[in-house]
C-alpha cells in the first residue's frame, strides 16, 4: 500500500490526498479514466471528480456522499490505482489552465493581495490550482479572522476574474476554524 494521507478542504465533498513523491503519479490535470475501484467509483458517479496536481490527487464526492462512509474504501482504491499510473487518462489540457492561474495568483500573492495580508500581520499561502480553482491557506493573523473571507473572495477572487476570467473560484483550507468576532475581539483584549 502507497502511504497517502487527507486533507479536508473548504469543500466538505472534496479531499486533498497527499501521494509521497516518488509514487510515479499520473500527468496533471482532470482525470477521465482510473483502474480499478477508483474508476468504478468515478463511472458510478459516486466521485464527482478526480484531478491530479504536484504530489496531489484532489478527489471530490458527489453532493450527498458522505467521506465518513466512503473514505477508507476511497483511500485504499486510490493506493491501488497508483499502482498503475499508466492506466490514468488525465485532461492534460486542464493542467494548461491551471499553470497560467498558478502563475497569476502566486504573483498576486506575492504582491499586493499578499501585502495586503502582512500589514494585518497574517500571510495567504498558495495550496493548490485545479483548472479555475484556486486554494489557499491563512495564517498568522489572517486564520481565523472574520475578515478574511472579504480578503479571498472580494480582492483575490475577483482580481483573478478580472485577469484569467469568470469561471475562477477560490477557496480556503486552514487547520482551525474561522473564530467569531467577539472570540476574535477576546483574544486581541486578553493579550
Amino acid at each position: 500500500m502507497i502511504p497517502i494521507h487527507a486533507i479536508a478542504t473548504s469543500n466538505p465533498q472534496q479531499l486533498r490526498w497527499v501521494v509521497p513523491p516518488g509514487s510515479n503519479l499520473p500527468s496533471e490535470g482532470a482525470v477521465r479514466h482510473v483502474p480499478g475501484r477508483l474508476g468504478a467509483l468515478l463511472d458510478r458517479g459516486v466521485i464527482d471528480a478526480l484531478t491530479v496536481r504536484g504530489t496531489d490527487v484532489l478527489i471530490t464526492l458527489r453532493p450527498g456522499a458522505s467521506w465518513r462512509e466512503l473514505g477508507d474504501d476511497v483511500r485504499d482504491a486510490l493506493s491501488e490505482a497508483l499502482r498503475d499510473p499508466a492506466g490514468w487518462q488525465v485532461d492534460a489540457s486542464s493542467a494548461d489552465t491551471s499553470a497560467e492561474l498558478a502563475e497569476v495568483a502566486t504573483s498576486l500573492l506575492a504582491g499586493p493581495i499578499g501585502a495586503l495580508a502582512e500589514s494585518h500581520g497574517g500571510s495567504i499561502e498558495l495550496v493548490s490550482v485545479t483548472g479555475s480553482h484556486v486554494v489557499v491557506r491563512m495564517s498568522g493573523a489572517c486564520a481565523g479572522c472574520p475578515a478574511s473571507g472579504s480578503t479571498i473572495y472580494e480582492k483575490l477572487q475577483s482580481e483573478l476574474r478580472r485577469r484569467v476570467g469568470d469561471q475562477v473560484d477560490v477557496s480556503y483550507e486552514n487547520e482551525f476554524p474561522p473564530l467569531s468576532l467577539g472570540k476574535k475581539l477576546l483574544s486581541l483584549l486578553v493579550r
